[in-house]
């Protein structure tokens, strides 16, 4: 089988995987018209014609046009190789790159074919070793090998500074905290160095691959494969995990919660798909179409059935991973926020849910705008919310919130709270990273919180209580009755799978209430801006939160309160 090949020396990119699991019931919001929603009546479609493109067509130029608001400010001064990535960002915010000299820089092209069960992918990775010490070894995830996903990708070539290397394959235990046999794990590979890689020192890694992509996927949320029309590709490429003190962080995933860890990285992704798919992505993006050449490899359909062809490269950097997800039956709707610039907000949603597309529009628009005031500003041009086949409430990623279908026909409700929830995930997860398969909590119990902060915004502070009564409380206090409480800080796999979510999403969240209350809105707010501010960008853990209260005066409070909610498991 020929595969497509590239080596291009100035990009890099990525695709990515993380699921959020949010299995809740919720109540019904009523629609109050807010700062998005305020300009349209009800009779009305909810976004208007000047606000809103309704075709996919009308959605790419939009994106496109976000790269003229201006590529840098006249005081930044960039190596020639980080300007490309600044497509992605807004241009007060073009200056972050020059902290990422030494970031992992991917340049991935990618080719779904016709099928839709089959992608080819080349790739070429610049990484710098930035520990202390010189790396025998380079350790790469192959997500879509994850053992419950349903996928399998292969890695046909790869190279080493453009010498061909074989790679050693990964033992681990085969059951997560066990300590049973060893197993090999082949989402994780070994690639021996020729000659160990010295701090500082830079390698080129060229990878060729072919992933088969599971038809209605069922397994990890049904966050990997094809299903309800939508063929969903995260962390679809070899990454580089992230390498801690102790040495890489390649965990073994529990079969729930959420599965990738990654750095911040830069992104170039070029994908090669028929014209007819629909594709939302991490970045900015822009399509060309191509013509009816020659199929892709790994297709299957006849030869003599033309197929159109379109090439969509999407630009994106500093973020954590990037994702693609792709329908031809995706239609999409695009809004401006104005929260410290322009930020095109996109709704990719299933025909039959027209009227869902336009509220997630309206709720992620002003998701944005409330976070952006709470916490600080979101840096890049473009935040989608796609409409996702997974079984979890919604699944995020960088500058893209997923939502499960099945909420689209609500108005409010449990379908406003996760697009909120997903949104949030943008300052934690995103640009605030945190490992999610040893500190589940530190992501995703905040997000939860501030899913309620949101509705307190737009809503009321009435509102917002008895959404916290519902999600958190009520929530909490069923496991309680029943005698499964358990610490929050502690790894999901630790966790009994039937009390993950309620501990996670409703006690965890309990945690961040309690400090709100013990300390007052003002202190409380600062913490999680200073925290946010210190942190954009990096990966944290729990000392991290709780050393900015130190810092602040509030310490005392908030480390009592981690005690009690966090650390501690009660008696009924």
């Amino acid at each position: 089988m020929k595969l497509i090949r590239i080596s291009v020396t100035l990009f890099c990119a990525v695709l990515l995987l993380a699921a959020c699991s949010l299995n809740q019931s919720a109540p019904f919001l009523r629609s109050v018209p807010g700062q998005v929603a305020s300009q349209v009546a009800s009779e009305t479609p909810l976004v208007s014609a000047e606000d809103a493109s309704v075709t996919a067509a009308a959605a790419t130029p939009a994106a496109t046009s976000l790269a003229d608001e201006g590529v840098a400010d006249t005081a930044t001064v960039l190596p020639a190789e980080l300007m490309p990535y600044s497509t992605a960002l807004r241009a007060p915010f073009v200056q972050d790159l020059a902290q990422f000299g030494d970031a992992t820089r991917y340049d991935i092209q990618l080719s779904i074919a016709s099928d839709l069960q089959h992608v080819t992918g080349t790739q070429q990775v610049r990484y710098v070793n930035r520990s202390s010490e010189a790396l025998d070894e380079i350790l790469l995830r192959l997500y879509p090998n994850t053992d419950y996903l349903g996928g399998d990708m292969v890695v046909t070539d790869l190279r080493v500074d453009g010498a061909a290397v074989k790679p050693v394959p990964f033992l681990r235990s085969g059951v997560p905290y066990s300590g049973s046999t060893m197993i090999t794990d082949t989402s994780v590979l070994s690639v021996p160095m020729p000659s160990p890689l010295r701090p500082g020192q830079a390698v080129v890694l060229d990878a060729s691959f072919l992933v088969t992509v599971p038809l209605q996927a069922r397994g990890g949320y049904r966050t990997f494969g094809w299903s309800n029309g939508v063929i969903a590709l995260p962390n679809t490429y070899v990454m580089i995990p992230v390498r801690g003190t102790q040495g890489w962080l390649v965990d073994a995933a529990p079969t729930y919660g959420d599965v990738v860890f990654s750095e911040t990285s830069l992104y170039h992704v070029r994908i090669r798909a028929p014209a007819d798919l629909v594709i939302a992505a991490t970045g900015v993006c822009g399509e060309t179409p191509t013509s009816t050449a020659a199929l892709p490899s790994g297709a299957t359909r006849a030869p003599d059935k033309a197929t159109l062809w379109k090439e969509t490269v999407c630009v994106a950097g500093p973020v954590r991973d990037v994702a693609i997800h792709a329908s031809n039956q995706y239609q999409v709707l695009t809004t401006t926020v104005h929260a410290g610039g322009n930020i095109l907000v996109g709704s990719y949603y299933l025909p039959s849910y027209q009227r869902g597309g336009q509220r997630a529009l309206i709720y992620a628009a002003e998701a944005l705008s409330v976070y952006t005031r709470r916490l600080g500003a979101y840096p890049f041009k473009v935040l989608n919310v796609f409409a996702s086949p997974t079984v979890a409430g919604g699944i995020e990623y960088p500058m893209l919130a997923g939502v499960t279908d099945s909420l689209y026909e609500m108005d409010g409700g449990y379908f406003e709270w996760i697009v909120a929830h997903e949104v949030a995930h943008q300052w934690w997860y995103s640009m605030v990273g945190s490992d999610p398969i040893n500190e589940p909590w530190l992501d995703e119990s905040l997000t939860q919180y501030m899913a309620s902060l949101y509705i307190e915004d737009r809503y009321g502070a009435e509102a917002a209580a008895a959404e916290r009564e519902r999600y958190f409380t009520a929530r909490y206090q069923r496991e309680l009755r029943i005698g499964r409480d358990a610490p929050v800080a502690q790894p999901t796999g630790a966790f009994d799978r039937a009390v993950y979510s309620p501990l996670v999403y409703g006690k965890g969240p309990l945690f961040f209430d309690a400090v709100r209350r013990t300390v007052g809105d003002r202190l409380f707010d600062s913490w999680l801006r200073i925290y946010f501010a210190r942190n954009r960008y990096k990966i944290v853990h729990a000392e991290n939160l709780l050393s900015v209260a130190d810092e602040i005066g509030i310490g005392r409070p908030v480390r009592q309160a981690f005690d009690e909610w966090m650390r501690s498991a009660r008696r009924p």
